[in-house]
Parts: C-alpha cells; sequence; structure tokens
C-alpha cells in the first residue's frame, strides 16, 4: 500500500504503429491519470511528427484495459484534440462488454467501438475526411 504523500507510478501501456495515414496503437493494462499523461504525449508526439493533413486511429484493447474514473472522463478532451489534428475516424477494438459501454458513453460519433478488427477496418475504410 503506498505510503500518504508518495508520489504515484504510471499505469498502462501501448505501442504504436503507422500504416500510411492509419495510426495503429496496441493499449496494455489499467490506466491512471500519470499513465494517460505518458502515453498521451508519446501519441501526440506521433501525430505531430507524422505531419498529415488527415489521418485514422485504430486501437486494440487488451482485456485489462480500463482508466480510473478521472481517465475516463478526460476521453472527452484527448477525442477533441485527435478530431482537432485531423483524426476524422477512430475505431477501438475491445474484448468485453464494459469497454464497450464506456467508449460508448465518452465518444462522438467519428469514434467506434468493435469486437472484430475486420468490421473495424472495414468500417473505417468507409469513413471520409
Amino acid at each position: 500500500m503506498p505510503i500518504y504523500g508518495e508520489p504515484m507510478n504510471a499505469h498502462g501501456d501501448i505501442s504504436l504503429m503507422w500504416e500510411g495515414d492509419l495510426l495503429k496503437i496496441k493499449v496494455f493494462g489499467p490506466f491512471n491519470e500519470i499513465g494517460l499523461k505518458d502515453i498521451l504525449s508519446r501519441i501526440q508526439e506521433s501525430i505531430l511528427n507524422k505531419n498529415l493533413k488527415s489521418w485514422r486511429k485504430m486501437e486494440f484493447w487488451d482485456e485489462d484495459t480500463l482508466g480510473s474514473p478521472d481517465v475516463v472522463s478526460s476521453a472527452k478532451a484527448v477525442a477533441k484534440w485527435y478530431k482537432d489534428n485531423g483524426c476524422y475516424a477512430s475505431a477501438i477494438i475491445v474484448c468485453n462488454n464494459i469497454q464497450h459501454q464506456i467508449i460508448d458513453s465518452v465518444t462522438s460519433n467519428n469514434t467506434k467501438s468493435f469486437r472484430d478488427q475486420e468490421a473495424a477496418m472495414n468500417w473505417l475504410n468507409l469513413q471520409s475526411t
């Protein structure tokens, strides 16, 4: 058990890969605020360095991917940053109903959750800028 006042460790991790205009993000484990800030800075840096006018995103969540209430409540601001920086469609592949419900409760119409990668890719390919 952490001692009061002791700094918290970051929880959660990702791997990133670009395929043309598609950013693929594999998401591992539960997240806390510190972990979210760490991975967001990595994602944002990758996006800004890629310097695309428009792009798409596909996330792959493992079965342990969840967030604290503070992490979940920051999802709308994160989605807005993506959109403001050229993301016109996001597909998130989830493992369970809890993840599906969280995504559906905090996302806009350019983001959709899926259980299947092929369905997610088909949907992304139908989206336009």
